[in-house]
């Protein structure tokens, strides 16, 4: 019940069902909070709750491009920074999170961030990767670059 009342942004409901049903929750409400960019109903769980999140939470945050979450989640669960965190922000174009990510976290990302980045035309991200990231990127990149018409970044 209380992953439904997160789900929806329902805070009032989730400290309701919290104070009168003995159901609990789990990870997943904090996860899902982070997909959702509702730093309260984190913040909330983290003090009046023991489940804690996932890797998913971070993963979350990168992929919506939610910089404020990302950073609170790094900071009260340290461990939970992962490399698919700085692949998504990239296939997405969310430059801050990756430039946030790459200072703050030693994950890294893989070769689909750039392959991403580049294949979705998010030049500026690229730039970036290439410029402070060693992993690279793999013959996908420009040849899937090439196919969305990106010729931008094929340059």
């Amino acid at each position: 019940m209380m992953e439904f009342a997160v789900r929806t942004g329902q805070l009032p409901v989730l400290q309701w069902l919290h104070t009168n049903r003995p159901e609990g929750c789990t990870t997943y409400a904090m996860d899902e909070a982070a997909s959702i960019d509702r730093l309260d109903i984190i913040q909330w769980l983290h003090e009046n709750r023991r489940e804690g999140c996932t890797t998913n939470a971070i993963v979350n945050a990168a992929l919506h491009g939610y910089l404020n979450i990302v950073k609170w989640l790094r900071t009260h669960y340290d461990e939970k920074c992962t490399k698919t965190a700085m692949d998504v922000a990239a296939r997405f174009g969310h430059l801050e999170i990756v430039k946030w990510l790459h200072t703050n976290c030693s994950e890294g990302c893989t070769a689909y961030a750039m392959d991403d980045a580049a294949a979705y035309g998010y030049l500026n991200v690229v730039r970036f990767l290439h410029e402070n990231r060693s992993e690279g990127s793999s013959s996908a990149a420009m040849r899937d670059a090439s196919i969305n018409g990106r010729l931008d970044v094929v340059r």
